[in-house]
């Protein structure tokens, strides 16, 4: 059952289509100023304060599907997330073979596979303090290692790996990137290259019933080569994304909250600024950059944390 919150909001999308129909809103872009406007003309008991969130509550929700209204499913309409400008959001038509206005791809299956680790060497009591936010999700995992176990031992590039090397958490890009790292990888006998790669990681985190969103994670990969393009010696070669989730997953032992990891194939440079740089703010290229996951595994996490799995 839909929440009084999200129960109002289908009417107010519906609005806001309506205008791009009608041939007010260019290129189907809304502003907070559209947002704010809908949601006053259909008299909608939403809040107007922080419009900038208005596809963001819906989208990373795993209501999402339901929230969005039937008539814009019908017409095979979508929606993706914009930043900067005081942007909100994009209506879009559906890709081909989509069949929901926002699949959920990326989600533990049965038989994706699973990996122990410890807690120990956070303290008893910071386990005891911990939170139901991503900057918590994201300060575990870099407490224990993951990215590091990750990259070390379940990516297809695990056997070129040199160093991983967490830089920080939270970088205020738009959209916000939740925890950043840099590894370096050694030469790759198999094609005999005769060259080391250093990538930038990107680590978007989801809290338990958020989805992982691909759009989102386009948006950061293309800050992600934006910020590290000016870099010589060495050049960043590549942005490799991983999102993070915390999910209730069925173990053959019974019920747990985990953390899902999804590696993500790396985007090098070189096809980013060829095939997928926008060269406009209608350019909807990025948006066709394939996101394939190359690994993904399940972390069970012992003893328990507070906010993650106690």
């Amino acid at each position: 059952m839909l929440q009084k919150k999200e129960s109002e909001k289908p009417k107010v999308i519906e609005k806001l289509f309506e205008r791009y129909e009608a041939g007010e809103i260019p290129e189907g872009i809304i502003t907070s100023a559209d947002v704010v406007h809908a949601i006053k003309a259909t008299g909608a008991e939403l809040g107007s304060a922080n419009p900038a969130n208005f596809l963001k509550d819906i989208v990373r929700s795993e209501n999402a599907n339901a929230i969005w209204p039937s008539s814009l499913k019908t017409k095979r309409i979508t929606a993706r997330q914009r930043y900067g400008a005081k942007r909100v959001l994009q209506f879009v038509t559906y890709a081909e073979g989509q069949e929901e206005p926002f699949p959920d791809r990326f989600r533990p299956k049965k038989e994706t596979p699973d990996y122990s680790v410890q807690s120990a060497s956070m303290s008893f009591l910071a386990r005891r303090l911990g939170r139901k936010e991503e900057t918590w999700l994201t300060q575990i995992v870099v407490n224990l290692r993951i990215v590091e176990t990750q990259l070390s031992i379940f990516s297809p590039l695990r056997e070129r790996v040199r160093d991983v090397t967490h830089l920080q958490m939270g970088m205020k890009t738009q959209p916000e990137i939740d925890a950043v790292y840099v590894a370096s990888f050694g030469e790759d006998a198999k094609l005999k290259s005769l060259t080391n790669l250093h990538i930038l990681i990107s680590c978007e985190a989801k809290q338990l019933n958020q989805r992982i969103l691909e759009d989102q994670i386009r948006e950061q990969v293309a800050k992600a080569m934006d910020i590290t393009k000016a870099i010589e010696a060495p050049r960043i070669d590549a942005v490799k994304p991983i999102a993070i989730a915390v999910v209730k997953h069925e173990f053959d032992s019974g019920s747990e909250k985990a953390i899902y990891v999804v590696e993500f194939r790396q985007i090098e440079r070189a096809m980013f600024e060829s095939d997928w740089r926008p060269a406009s703010e209608s350019d909807e290229r990025l948006y066709s950059m394939p996101l394939d996951a190359v690994s993904e595994i399940l972390y069970r996490v012992a003893p328990p944390i507070g906010g993650l799995n106690a």
